[in-house]
């Protein structure tokens, strides 16, 4: 496995449920006979008795990291996302990057909440070997989803010329830019959208902004030119497709098709399970609460009527975790109430399903950007068995990541700045 010093730990253990344990403990990375990727097997030799958690570099030498994607079929190969616009590569078995930018794109809007956020393969990469990149543009900070196609044979060297935009959206102001992507297990691109710094777009159905979206990457012939806030310029046409399944799919005058999910102010960094296909958020709250939720179709998470649990501008009806209220809003799993110094920006982790530590299966870890602890969960599918916090740092983390072995990561600042660092256990 991947070397590196682990860094301070809580001796936190976990239990695991064998009713609610997706996988048992067992690796998800043999692939299927779905078209999915062809995984080798997990690599570690299990840890059935861990006395905490703990972090250990598997990537430095970087700039700012904000997420780290593993190769499909090749994941301990890393792919790291730089806020200023460049995609680097790690090779199995080192920990810094090859010389040679992967890719490097002259256009990123970088800065304060603007940058190159995400990354997600092709599902069938590397036999199809395009890349999507989710990011802000110079020199307006509209937000560009575009594919790239990169060279297995060359080093994974990305071409520049291949570059075809999906989706332009315009930003009212240079926040709450949302920044993830990945395809989800029916090879449909997911995009997280923020709500653009102004709130009036969190309560409009027709936008884009405020949203969890989900679109087809390839042309159909019909065009596509939505608007992303109240009379906001477009950028189109373009030309993607609207799954059939998509909960507005069928045109009803009020929602936009391309919309999954609704009501989000700042989903910076969420993840989605490699078993299970579940989508994870770290939706970033304003003033009171930090938020983590489980995504699903057709559901609205509230902001701007509700902020976590509690009453934001409405839809003043909490109800229990990812339950529905009175006026129709799901809650959140947790929320984490807002300390300057300890809790001001919720960073989402990912799902852990490594076969490293079975004891560990199903858990979420998460943290927080102006906080030193990782936190971490269960769901059960009806109640939260909150793990408390499981890591102590000394704060600064910003991104996340993980692998088709279900390796966890996280990146960041303090004593993370320029690094990525996987999730172990520590065995006393």
């Amino acid at each position: 496995g991947p070397t590196g010093s682990p860094t301070t730990n809580v001796d936190t253990s976990t239990g695991t449920d064998p009713d609610t344990s997706s996988t048992g403990g067992e690796s998800s990375s043999t692939g299927d006979d779905t078209g999915g990727p062809v995984v080798p097997p997990c690599p570690y030799e299990a840890v059935e008795a861990p006395t905490g958690f703990a972090l250990e570099v598997v990537g430095e030498d970087l700039n700012d990291p904000v997420f780290a994607l593993g190769h499909p079929t090749e994941p301990d190969r890393l792919f790291v996302v730089e806020l200023g616009g460049a995609i680097r590569m790690i090779e199995p078995g080192t920990t810094t990057p090859v010389e040679t930018d992967i890719l490097f794109l002259d256009d990123v809007q970088s800065g304060s909440e603007s940058g190159l956020f995400g990354l997600a393969f092709h599902p069938d990469f590397p036999d199809d070997p395009r890349i999507y990149l989710n990011y802000t543009q110079q020199p307006n900070n509209r937000t560009r989803i575009v594919e790239y196609t990169l060279d297995p044979a060359n080093g994974y060297v990305g071409d520049p010329s291949s570059a075809r935009t999906i989706l332009a959206l315009h930003q009212p102001a240079f926040n709450h830019n949302g920044g993830g992507i990945a395809f989800d297990t029916t090879g449909h691109l997911v995009i997280g959208m923020g709500d653009g710094g102004p709130q009036a777009s969190a309560r409009n159905s027709g936008v884009l902004l405020s949203k969890f979206l989900r679109i087809g990457v390839e042309p159909d012939g019909n065009e596509d030119d939505p608007l992303a806030c109240e009379d906001c310029p477009s950028y189109g046409p373009f030309d993607y497709t609207i799954p059939d399944d998509n909960p507005f799919a069928v045109d009803d005058g009020v929602h936009a098709p391309e919309i999954f999910a609704l009501g989000f102010r700042n989903p910076w960094r969420w993840s989605i399970d490699v078993v299970t296909g579940d989508i994870w958020v770290g939706d970033v709250g304003q003033s009171a609460r930090e938020e983590v939720s489980l995504v699903e179709a057709g559901r609205d998470y509230g902001w701007n009527d509700m902020e976590g649990f509690a009453c934001f501008g409405g839809g003043c009806n909490p109800a229990g975790p990812n339950q529905t209220n009175a006026d129709g809003l799901t809650m959140p799993i947790v929320d984490i109430a807002y300390s300057p110094g300890s809790s001001c920006s919720v960073i989402g982790g990912a799902v852990y399903r490594s076969c490293e530590v079975p004891e560990w299966d199903g858990v979420y870890t998460y943290t927080d950007y102006c906080s030193p602890n990782v936190r971490a969960l269960r769901w059960d599918g009806n109640e939260v068995e909150d793990l408390d916090v499981v890591i102590v740092t000394n704060g600064g983390l910003v991104g996340n990541g993980w692998n088709n072995w279900g390796d966890v990561y996280f990146t960041g600042g303090g004593e993370f700045t320029g690094r990525v660092w996987r999730l172990v256990p520590t065995v006393d």
